[in-house]
């Protein structure tokens, strides 16, 4: 094993195709709840409010991640693109045999609790082999994870036509093998260890906080009000679909459909920014955001898929984005800030999610989205700030 330097400018693709392959591998089984709503709420008879709150209650570990990324930035930090898949996995093939709400969210929590850590740790990593190119690296990463989520909603439908939905529980077998094939690629992984030299003259957390703040101030409301599009489609879009007039089978492939432009979106985003600025591609997305996500509104059929394509391209493009100017920072920290960066983000969507529950049941869907259409509109000032 070797250790990876800092000032190493060489991007180190196989280790980075190791890193999205773990993002990937997660995010496939985190990404069940979704689509797996309309048949949720017909076996257990909870509300798009309740569904809001157990969208909550799975990211709510996310307040931690600052608490994490301290841990991490003293750790080897790679073991835990083992751990944390390894959890996931169990917790989420086994939502479907919740017999109640109240198991459903403890499933939901631990599983949110492994991919807090998972979320705050791993970005490290990549970063730690991108080089110079931190974007395109935050792009393979986030590439990793939109893959998932166009794969995930495609495999718990399919299990759910073989099985059922109580039988999901089969898919742990096929996430374990996956679990040993990433673990045989961890060798060729660097040992991400701080040196004691360099912890010993890093300057203190609370100057390294300071340094931080005035980035984040600037994220902070731009994560807020693009959480408002974004996590109706992320959590809802089937549950729309459904309602729409569309069987649950036709809903888990739009939604997977929107997932694999996403991962066109962020592998092409992170590594635009690293040429044409991270501003400016911030300020495309923030500006293009709300006329989509309206125009989706008043389409059906075709066209329909069309917008949903088209939201995916640009919805998510974001995050390798923001990712990146949290690493550009060059921080003595860099777990620390990834974890503030996630805490944040996930916050924001978990606000929002239960907004979009309680709007859902009260106004219907349709009006819930034309809704953050135009709360997305706040997004852009700050971009234009940056």
């Amino acid at each position: 094993m070797h250790t990876q330097n800092s000032d190493n400018h060489r991007f180190m693709k196989k280790s980075a195709i190791t890193v999205a392959a773990s993002h990937t591998l997660h995010d496939i089984f985190s990404s069940f709840f979704a689509p797996l709503i309309p048949l949720l709420t017909e076996k257990l008879g909870f509300t798009y409010s309740l569904a809001g709150v157990l969208a909550v209650i799975q990211k709510t570990p996310s307040l931690l991640n600052p608490l994490f990324g301290y841990v991490a930035d003293k750790l080897v930090i790679r073991w835990f693109l083992i751990l944390s898949p390894l959890i996931t996995i169990t917790a989420m093939s086994l939502i479907g045999m919740a017999p109640s709400v109240t198991f459903l969210a403890v499933l939901l929590f631990i599983s949110g609790l492994s991919g807090a850590v998972y979320h705050t740790t791993a970005p490290i990593i990549m970063r730690q082999v991108s080089g110079d190119k931190v974007g395109t690296g935050m792009s393979f990463f986030m590439f990793g994870g939109e893959l998932a989520r166009t794969l995930g909603p495609m495999i718990v439908i399919g299990a759910v036509s073989f099985w059922g939905l109580s039988g999901i529980w089969r898919l742990i077998p096929i996430g374990l093998i996956g679990v040993a094939v990433l673990y045989f690629q961890l060798h060729n992984l660097p040992d991400i260890r701080p040196h004691k030299d360099h912890i010993d003259t890093r300057e203190p957390v609370l100057t390294a906080l300071k340094k931080m703040r005035g980035l984040f101030f600037l994220i902070a409301p731009m994560l807020l009000f693009r959480s408002f599009s974004k996590t109706a489609l992320t959590t809802f879009l089937p549950s729309y679909l459904v309602e729409d007039g569309m069987s649950i089978v036709q809903a888990g492939f739009a939604f997977a459909l929107l997932e694999a432009l996403a991962a066109v979106g962020t592998l092409l985003s992170g590594s635009l920014s690293d040429k044409l600025g991270r501003k400016s591609i911030l300020v495309t997305i923030m500006a293009v955001t709300p006329l989509l996500m309206y125009g989706f509104t008043l389409t059906h059929g075709y066209l329909q898929l069309i917008f949903i394509g088209l939201m995916g391209l640009i919805f998510f493009a974001s995050t390798p984005v923001f990712l990146a100017m949290v690493q550009d920072m060059k921080s003595h920290y860099p777990a620390l800030a990834n974890g503030i960066y996630m805490m944040v983000s996930f916050a924001m969507s978990s606000i929002v999610s239960l907004l979009i529950g309680v709007w859902g049941d009260k106004y219907g869907l349709q009006f819930t989205y034309r809704l953050t259409a135009l709360l997305s509109l706040g997004a852009l000032p700050f971009a234009l700030l940056l």
